[in-house]
């Protein structure tokens, strides 16, 4: 009995003021940045030199949807002649590279048979060895997934930022499929509700973001310096952080520059997702992670802190989904059993009685309903409610997944501590049929179901486009 006693004891010492302040601390930012959802982004003069760019698209069996992405960025307002679309056919198994030549791309097939190589990363090392041994003269370069559209003005915006200074930046992810389905909804959200609160206050003093793949904007000093150095699952956040550490260089956010990718439309193919970028992202973590922490009490700049704590999530998640039920479930036996079998009850300050089991319940039932639940619900109808005209969706399409946005935290929080153990390998996914307005007309990206059954046929809604987020094909 002692024993047990000991061990409640010490796991309620490591609980309330180890783990929950850890907690505390990841998610005390975020708050932070909700509750000042007012701020203002920052907004990038008009540039003065139109820049050369080159556009780089990593495509592992895309057939689906190379096509429409090169003619959408063909239609861009930037000048022709100040850049040009290369696609990298990394291992494809289909006619991906003979549809992007047609569509107008500059192709490069790659074959490598080593199965740890068959990612984004060493396919974006080949193609820029590459262009850049070929292909000289450009100022900086954008990168695409496979699956993205965007609004015309994409190149300019991101030359506005560019000629104004910026060495890496990344613009608005939105979805073309968001009111496809509740998961579409919920996981265009995501990045909807992560644009809006964290990075347009980050914008607005100067600070730092994260980068996600969709349309990333880099100088091409990086490369020449560099190379493309980021060969993890998740390159663009070990580029946002190798950049960051090693050349001082923030990632900007650029609010008006307007990206769409595909959402995944199954919860099997969100998890997947997820799952995929854990190993890397744990991975970073307690390699740039630390040492961005490290770094700050040498720099003294708050987006070293930032950074930090915006990849401290994944650890994070690991605890949550570990480190919570198992404490919680044994607090509660075990004050249960000591209450109700024995009669043992903690006495208060004023000698009086009371029974830790049922406290236990209690405190619980209000993490979990407004802590939790009510929290994240708030946040993704705020989220909605001033980014209503830039998620092209009705408000009420919207609403399922406002009300199970919560849930989608629950499968977030699964995923990511199922891939740190694990090591997911690359699957095709089924890319979805949708019809978006993209700069004032009408722009239809079709896919035609490739990858197995997982993901159910998007359908072409009358009365709203959908335009989403979601993340590289290519995978691991």
């Amino acid at each position: 009995m002692e024993a047990l006693e000991t061990l409640d004891y010490v796991l309620h010492i490591i609980n309330d003021y180890v783990l929950l302040q850890i907690l505390g601390i990841a998610f005390s930012i975020q708050v932070f940045y909700i509750l000042l959802f007012f701020v203002k982004a920052k907004t990038y003069p008009k540039a003065k030199t139109q820049h050369r760019f080159g556009i780089v698209i990593p495509a592992r069996n895309e057939a689906d949807v190379i096509a429409d992405t090169i003619k959408c960025i063909l239609k861009s307002d930037y000048p022709r002649d100040l850049f040009d679309v290369y696609v990298v056919a990394d291992n494809c198994t289909d006619n991906t590279a003979e549809l992007a030549r047609k569509a107008g791309a500059i192709v490069y097939e790659r074959t490598d048979n080593d199965p740890k190589h068959r990612k984004a990363g060493y396919a974006l090392k080949y193609l820029f060895e590459k262009i850049m041994e070929e292909h000289k003269g450009y100022e900086a370069f954008i990168k695409f997934d496979a699956d993205n559209l965007m609004e015309p003005d994409y190149i300019s915006r991101m030359n506005d930022a560019f000629d104004a200074g910026v060495k890496c930046a990344r613009g608005y992810s939105n979805s073309k499929n968001i009111d496809q389905n509740v998961v579409t909804g919920i996981s265009g959200l995501w990045y909807i509700r992560d644009c809006r609160f964290a990075s347009h206050f980050r914008s607005a003093i100067g600070q730092g973001t994260m980068l996600g793949g969709a349309g990333m904007m880099f100088s091409a000093e990086i490369i020449e310096k560099h190379g493309w150095d980021c060969l993890s699952s998740s390159d663009d956040a070990e580029f946002t952080m190798r950049r960051l550490n090693q050349d001082k260089i923030k990632t900007m956010y650029v609010k008006d520059a307007i990206v769409y990718e595909d959402q995944p439309s199954t919860l099997k193919d969100t998890f997947n997702r997820y799952k995929r970028m854990a190993g890397a992202l744990h991975s970073l973590f307690y390699t740039q992670g630390i040492k961005s922490l490290g770094l700050f009490f040498v720099r003294w700049k708050w987006t070293y802190i930032d950074m930090f704590l915006t990849l401290m999530f994944i650890p994070v998640c690991v605890l949550m989904c570990l480190w919570l039920p198992v404490y919680y479930i044994f607090y509660l036996i075990y004050h249960g059993i000591m209450e109700m079998k024995f009669g043992i009850f903690p006495v208060d300050a004023n000698g009086m009685e009371f029974s830790n089991f049922y406290k236990c319940l209690k405190m619980i039932g209000i993490m979990l309903s407004c802590a939790f639940v009510l929290a994240f619900i708030l946040q993704a109808l705020l989220a909605v409610g001033l980014e209503h005209k830039r998620i092209k969706a009705p408000v009420r399409k919207m609403l399922p997944a406002v009300f199970l946005f919560p849930v989608f935290m629950i499968i977030y929080a699964i995923a990511i501590t199922l891939g740190v153990f694990s090591k997911p390998k690359w699957k095709q996914i089924k890319r979805n049929t949708s019809t978006i307005s993209i700069g004032g007309g009408q722009v239809a990206a079709e896919s035609a179901a490739t990858g197995g059954d997982e993901v159910a046929q998007a359908q072409t809604d009358a009365d709203g486009g959908g335009v989403p987020a979601a993340d590289n094909a290519q995978g691991e």
